[in-house]
């Protein structure tokens, strides 16, 4: 059995948060979390030097892993010249190379980005955007989503864990459609025993829903991450992302992709739009992009809507293009572009693993008693399990953190296990958490 890992410190250190933190911000239990007091590549150590394999890639953010020297090498080149600018005032070469290389890598005919901090304030200059273009103010999302929660992004939410309190504020500000179940989904397979789990709508009914939504052309946007990242790494098949594309066109609404998550090397390719060869008419990227550091933007070639500065911009922030980000985001976008064919080819055995697991589970009959989808792309996975109860997931990332991996749960059941690891991992360090996975629930009564 595995030996309880040393938890005194951490205790410590969460009882003094606790007194001090919004109690709304941080999940405390008895076994869980940890306080992190270091990293390098893929592995963390906690306050009582406990050593972890991290599949979280901390949000997706850490592609290239804890601390590389891509990122350290920029921090330190940068921060010898100049750490902060002046936003929208006086650039700097660093933003400028940054946005050069952006424009040079999206597939718009005349890219110009709109720079932030947060995935969340991507999402809202997309909004901004899209309000300008279109003269309409209402917007389309799909359930399951998460674009941030500000309150912006905030209103193409629709789970109640996280609009509580705040509905008289959203109200009417967008329309979420249902997530559709694609007929090649085993569980779509199964849906009449799932009837009292999971309400399933055919990818017909949900288009014939969005269109019936579209005409009314009252929609500046559809708001859409390819895979789902929080919402279960659920994922849209092409051909219907080309309809959701046409259809957009159709009706005279804009379509956004939040490649928050999913871009820079996420699900194997540079962005996810590269699956379907869908063009968006804004595109939305953060995370990974600043190697660890806070930066995100908007892209598109519609960006003339807002018109030249007169001297107050009309979305700006005072870290706007903060010289920093932007210098470590470049180094790192260059890099994850080197070693991208590396990282598709290990993911190879990593697929490979994910297939052997199920086999695994399969030939112990195990997989009868905990029936899982795996879904999702490249390194941007989750197991579904789709037949247990709400929050199975919970407890499996707890006994997994004692074993010295960190995951996250995600799906508002909270039955999906989510794998998004930096983008240096190897096939074996899944071998090692499926192998613990098997023995967790090989015990579980």
């Amino acid at each position: 059995m595995q030996k309880s890992r040393s938890r005194k410190l951490n205790t410590s250190l969460l009882s003094r948060l606790q007194n001090v933190e919004c109690p709304d911000t941080t999940y405390i239990s008895e076994k869980f979390p940890i306080v992190m007091k270091k990293g390098k590549g893929i592995y963390v150590q906690d306050v009582d030097n406990n050593k972890y394999i991290d599949f979280t890639a901390c949000f997706g953010v850490l592609a290239l892993g804890h601390r590389p020297q891509t990122t350290l090498q920029a921090i330190r080149k940068q921060s010898a010249k100049l750490i902060h600018g002046m936003g929208d005032v006086h650039p700097t070469e660093a933003k400028i190379n940054l946005l050069e290389l952006i424009a040079k890598i999206t597939p718009y005919a005349n890219p110009k980005s709109l720079l932030s901090q947060s995935g969340g304030d991507a999402i809202e200059s997309a909004i901004k955007t899209a309000m300008l273009a279109t003269k309409r103010f209402q917007f389309l999302s799909f359930s399951g989503g998460y674009h941030g929660l500000q309150f912006a992004p905030l209103a193409l939410n629709h789970r109640q864990d996280f609009i509580h309190g705040f509905e008289p504020w959203l109200f009417n500000k967008s329309v979420a459609i249902p997530f559709p179940a694609f007929s090649d989904d085993e569980t779509f397979l199964e849906s009449q025993q799932l009837k009292n789990i999971h309400q399933l709508y055919p990818e017909s009914v949900v288009l014939n829903l969005l269109e019936d939504e579209l005409k009314k052309k009252v929609y500046a946007a559809l708001v859409l991450e390819p895979i789902q990242g929080r919402g279960g790494k659920r994922s849209f098949t092409p051909d219907f992302l080309k309809t959701c594309k046409q259809l957009c066109t159709q009706y005279g609404t804009l379509l956004i992709f939040d490649e928050i998550y999913t871009g820079f090397g996420r699900t194997g390719e540079m962005f996810a739009l590269q699956h379907c060869n869908v063009t968006p008419d804004l595109l939305c990227l953060g995370k990974a992009m600043g190697g660890g550091l806070p930066i995100s933007l908007c892209v598109g070639d519609i960006m003339d809507v807002w018109g030249k500065s007169k001297g107050e911009a009309r979305q700006t922030q005072t870290f706007l293009g903060h010289p920093l980000a932007c210098a470590v985001a470049f180094e790192t976008i260059k890099t994850i572009q080197k070693q991208l064919p590396n990282f598709q080819k290990e993911l190879v055995k990593i697929d490979a693993e994910f297939l052997k697991f199920k086999h695994n589970m399969q030939k112990e009959g195990l997989y009868t008693r905990f029936p899982f989808v795996i879904r999702g792309k490249g390194f941007m996975k989750g197991l579904w399990f789709y037949k247990s109860d709400a929050a199975f997931c919970v407890p499996l990332m707890e006994q997994l953190l004692n074993h010295g991996f960190i995951v996250l749960p995600e799906g508002e059941r909270a039955d999906v296990l989510s794998f998004t690891p930096p983008l240096i991992i190897k096939a074996e360090h899944f071998n090692k958490i499926f192998k613990t996975i098997f023995q967790l629930l090989k015990n579980t009564v």
